[in-house]
């Protein structure tokens, strides 16, 4: 335990912020092994550092406490290289989440205090979702006419437009599978998971071995939850939608999946990073 304690105080003190970064990198291409050898010396040497903070929200496996870290990276160093990525960060776990209240709050300061960060493009589009999917259709309208004037290169109209579109197609869509109905749904107070691509049999085994599984978001139309189910089946993940109910509502929580440890879940998540470019949370599945 001495040697191991004495080469990571060595490491730690040949750590270059070239290097912190090159081991941000890594965790973000889903290399990981090299960053948690590092991080508790570097992390104890320099635990205020908001380079070492966001490596540490990255490594972190529970999405709470990840968002924790970055929400206070957020807050401790707002100028530092790490500040607009610790806001998405926060940002796509509300959206991830179907918190898309929460989601647009944080994606809101993108545009405000970081116009020319990287994710200001990506930023820009959840935050107009999150408007329109959270019943704020007019604000979403009213932001990109912001948008377009001080985003003159990016495709404002179009995006909100086809935000928009999206949106009307599968609320008609929605309506008429409600009209065609002969019976409304009672809503429940407590979450209850319907799993529709997975068979009975499957659902149990996986239920009582593998308590995890990613989700990559919620949605309240299923039409939209559906779509990137569809996307993820395609590049190859076990995609599935469940129902969950909140606030008397119904959201469409698209899940991929079933995993016996938190680590196992994100090393998957990382893949879909990499392969489809989009966030996911782990959470566990109500057994």
């Amino acid at each position: 335990m001495k040697i191991i304690h004495f080469i990571c105080t060595l490491l730690s003190c040949l750590v270059s912020q070239d290097h912190l970064d090159a081991l941000i990198q890594d965790v973000l291409h889903g290399s990981r092994d090299s960053a948690a050898i590092y991080l508790p010396a570097i992390d104890q040497k320099y635990p205020n550092n908001p380079t070492v903070m966001y490596l540490k929200g990255l490594l972190e496996t529970d999405g709470d406490e990840a968002m924790k870290i970055f929400s206070n990276l957020y807050n401790t160093h707002p100028t530092s290289d790490y500040g607009d990525d610790a806001v998405m960060k926060v940002a796509e776990y509300y959206y991830a989440a179907g918190l898309y209240v929460q989601a647009a709050n944080w994606l809101k300061k993108m545009p405000i205090y970081y116009s020319r960060s990287e994710h200001i493009e990506r930023a820009v589009k959840l935050f107009l979702n999150s408007l329109i999917v959270s019943g704020h259709r007019d604000t979403a309208i009213f932001y990109s006419r912001v948008f377009k004037r001080q985003f003159p290169t990016l495709d404002v109209d179009g995006k909100i437009n086809h935000l928009l579109q999206e949106f009307e197609n599968s609320k008609k869509q929605k309506e008429q599978a409600e009209a065609q109905s002969p019976e409304p749904v009672e809503p429940v107070d407590i979450p209850v998971e319907y799993q529709t691509e997975v068979p009975i049999d499957q659902i149990d085994f996986a239920l009582n071995n593998e308590i995890y599984s990613l989700q990559s978001g919620a949605y309240g139309v299923l039409e939209n939850a559906d779509q990137q189910k569809i996307n993820l089946i395609i590049a190859g993940f076990d995609a599935r939608i469940t129902e969950l109910y909140r606030n008397n509502k119904v959201l469409y929580a698209v899940r991929i999946g079933f995993f016996n440890s938190k680590e196992n879940a994100r090393k998957t998540g990382s893949q879909i990073k990499t392969t489809v470019d989009l966030d996911t949370i782990v959470v566990t599945n109500e057994k």
